[in-house]
């Protein structure tokens, strides 16, 4: 920590708008920093020394998505709120400062307001019982579908970049909302949605689209989370977050991936023979049948057929509240398919 705050003290950014430095968070090309004013916590992001101006972009995005998204954004110079879900679970942090640049963009930050949680590896390690488990992935799915409200998907998450917040209520009734109080950080390498266009095109000063095209020649470090079929078809991959969740599920299940990840090529090789690891059947078998067809549609190679994000929610309301229903493998598949609405359900009975 003497590092960092001795770098940021030869920037003179110890203090910034009466806010001062008290702790490093975490490292990278991007670091993050715990500031303090009063009673009040932000945490303000830097990138200094960007190495290109792709990367520079990226930053620029990422506070830009933060400040003025779908569901968040500047019209008529006042601010709209569009969010759906409880406001205790908007799954984004919220600006505090804006971004500024000094010494000509050698040095760019902006600030977040901080909130008390826990990020989710912490929280996965006190988890024993699969229905603790199941249920925490119901949580995350519905805090990813508030996330997709924004017009982005993620398409970087792990569990570092996941933090839970104290307070959520999953309700058992269909007609009332999740309150998850899950928020998504690291926005750098998030993409605008296809199938989502704008209520109101939101202008940003940056070169979105040369970010984007970045992103779909890139692979990330954390390339188990990468989708196969991202290899082939890029910028059009369908259902790119929905791979992501899957690996995380059933790392959080059985302590390991479904398959080995040395090298890219272990990843294209999915595309080819869909062959999991050798404990793959074993594990799924395992689990409930509803778990178990709901986990093989995650970890399909295709995106075609893997659920959208909305669908993940309903199909974990399945899970956790209508399990007895949840059985016959047949009915479980035309759940699936029909986007995990019963397929024979029939409005009018909600009348009577």
């Amino acid at each position: 920590m003497e590092e960092v705050k001795e770098l940021l003290g030869s920037l003179g950014l110890l203090e910034i708008d009466g806010y001062k430095f008290s702790k490093k968070l975490s490292g990278g090309s991007a670091l993050s920093s715990l500031y303090v004013k009063n009673d009040e916590k932000v945490v303000f992001k830097f990138l200094i020394a960007p190495r290109n101006c792709i990367e520079l972009e990226r930053f620029k995005l990422e506070f830009s998505v933060l400040n003025n998204n779908k569901v968040n954004f500047l019209y008529n110079e006042r601010r709209m709120f569009l969010f759906l879900g409880p406001e205790a679970s908007y799954p984004l942090p919220r600006i505090k400062c804006e971004l500024r640049s000094k010494f000509s963009d050698l040095v760019n930050y902006f600030a977040y307001a901080y909130e008390d949680g826990e990020l989710l590896p912490s929280l996965t390690s006190k988890l024993e019982s699969s229905e603790d488990k199941i249920l925490l992935l119901y949580r995350l799915s519905s805090g990813l579908n508030y996330f997709n409200q924004v017009g982005y998907s993620h398409r970087d998450l792990h569990p570092s970049n996941i933090l839970l917040l104290d307070g959520f209520q999953m309700t058992k009734d269909r007609s009332q909302e999740n309150d998850p109080r899950v928020k998504f950080l690291d926005m750098g390498n998030c993409q605008k949605n296809r199938e989502n266009s704008d209520i109101i095109p939101l202008e940003r000063d940056l070169d979105e689209d040369a970010v984007f095209k970045d992103n779909n020649r890139r692979i990330l470090a954390s390339f188990v989370s990468m989708p196969p079929d991202f290899l082939r078809k890029g910028e059009f991959t369908k259902n790119y977050d929905s791979w992501s969740f899957g690996i995380y599920a059933y790392q959080l299940l059985f302590g390991e991936t479904p398959f080995e990840a040395n090298q890219i090529g272990d990843i294209t090789s999915l595309l080819e023979t869909r062959e999991f690891n050798e404990n793959y059947e074993i594990n799924l078998n395992s689990l409930s049948v509803g778990m178990k067809l709901v986990l093989k549609h995650l970890l399909s190679p295709d995106g075609e057929s893997r659920p959208s994000i909305d669908t993940i929610v309903r199909l974990f309301h399945w899970l956790v509240n209508e399990n007895k229903r949840f059985q016959n493998s047949i009915f479980i598949k035309e759940v699936i398919h029909n986007d995990g609405f019963d397929p024979y359900h029939n409005p009018i009975d909600d009348y009577y």
